[in-house]
């Protein structure tokens, strides 16, 4: 099993779409994690954060972390999605992330 899924750390979004018009995710396939911890989120994203797609809430996670900018809006985000605490946010480190990965050498 993979618990982190795509985590994005530290990351700037920007975009020239139109205000509140992209979203943080939606679930493409069953199982999908993401989550965005302390990211500048430009006005282009969503307020509600994130799309389900009509699918059952309890086949995927969305989860965000002291994000900021424009787009950061935690009170108007989507139900299902969560606003992570200190603490669930402090298990997302390099090491529990990664392992088990070993880049590749080219």
């Amino acid at each position: 099993e993979f618990p982190y899924g795509y985590v994005l750390h530290k990351c700037k979004l920007t975009s020239d779409c139109p205000k509140g018009s992209v979203y943080l995710g939606r679930p493409w396939r069953e199982w999908a994690k993401t989550v965005f911890l302390h990211c500048e989120l430009g006005a282009h994203i969503h307020p509600a954060g994130w799309q389900d797609w009509k699918k059952p809430h309890d086949h995927f996670y969305y989860g965000e972390y002291n994000s900021y900018g424009p787009g950061a809006s935690p009170a108007t985000r989507a139900d299902f999605s969560h606003q992570l605490t200190d603490a669930e946010a402090a298990e997302y480190t390099v090491e529990r992330v990664m392992k088990g990965w070993e880049p590749q050498t080219f």
